[in-house]
């Protein structure tokens, strides 16, 4: 089995590519001379990528729609720790949190939103939802992504949680009965129900309150010009309107939540 890589750990892993000045950025222009466009992703990290099987994940379907637009060919650079992204000159990564600050002090462009994400909580079949974290009951195995900042948050308000590496391991463990609950990300919970309907999970976007575990995503471009900025906007308004973006996500089990405003 290829090696995963934690969700913390890859958007660490995008944050150092962002910061990665020592290669060279790449105009529009540039790309539509060389006529790719090359995306960062993970090989092993379904819903958003995987290099091997049938399903390219939510990442891949949506940055080779976006390459279509641009009428250029869509190439992958597999990235699986965050040492390799120096020898990775991605254009695109997609899923970049839409934060002004970091956007600003690690010098990356993000396009215009097109997804609201965040944590969620899933729930084994038997154990019924909560609207809200603040009304778990005691007594629960709740599970969270280690070093997450659902887990410290859980934590400063008093309730327990047990570590997991990866998500997709979190809801197997839940699927399975050995937790209760678990803090994982709506698109891990709906691939799963996807591919699970025996036994779909509860969901509930019990954070909903809390602005540090919700975000929005959007394409990040390492050192973009305008031109690349406009024509990703362009091609994203494109898809939005005419439904892809929502239909690449409900192929995954996975709903298009539009970012909030």
């Amino acid at each position: 089995m290829m090696t995963r890589l934690p969700a913390v750990a890859m958007m660490a892993a995008f944050a150092l590519l962002a910061t990665a000045t020592s290669l060279s950025a790449r105009p529009l222009s540039s790309i539509k001379e060389r006529g790719r466009l090359l995306v960062c992703a993970n090989p092993n990290a379904l819903p958003f990528a995987a290099k091997k099987g049938e399903r390219r994940g939510v990442q891949l379907e949506l940055a080779q729609a976006l390459a279509d637009q641009l009428g250029v060919a869509l190439e992958v650079g597999w990235v699986v720790f965050p040492n390799q992204i120096f020898a990775v000159d991605c254009d695109i990564v997609l899923d970049s949190i839409v934060d002004q600050q970091a956007q600003d002090e690690r010098h990356v462009k993000l396009s215009r939103p097109y997804q609201q994400s965040g944590v969620a909580l899933a729930f084994r079949p038997g154990v019924a939802p909560v609207a809200s974290y603040e009304q778990l009951p005691p007594g629960l195995r709740i599970g969270t992504m280690v070093s997450s900042l659902a887990r410290v948050y859980m934590g400063q308000h008093g309730i327990a949680t047990i570590p997991f590496t990866f998500e997709d391991e979190m809801v197997e463990a839940l699927g399975r009965g050995e937790i209760d609950v678990a803090a994982v990300s709506p698109a891990t919970i709906g691939f799963y129900n996807l591919t699970h309907p025996q036994a779909p999970l509860g969901t509930s976007m019990a954070f909903a309150g809390v602005p540090e575990l919700n975000w929005a995503v959007a394409v990040g471009m390492r050192k973009a010009d305008d031109a690349l900025v406009d024509s990703i906007n362009a091609a994203l308004g494109k898809l939005l309107d005419d439904g892809t973006v929502r239909r690449i996500y409900a192929g995954y089990g996975i709903e298009q939540r539009a970012p909030a405003p």
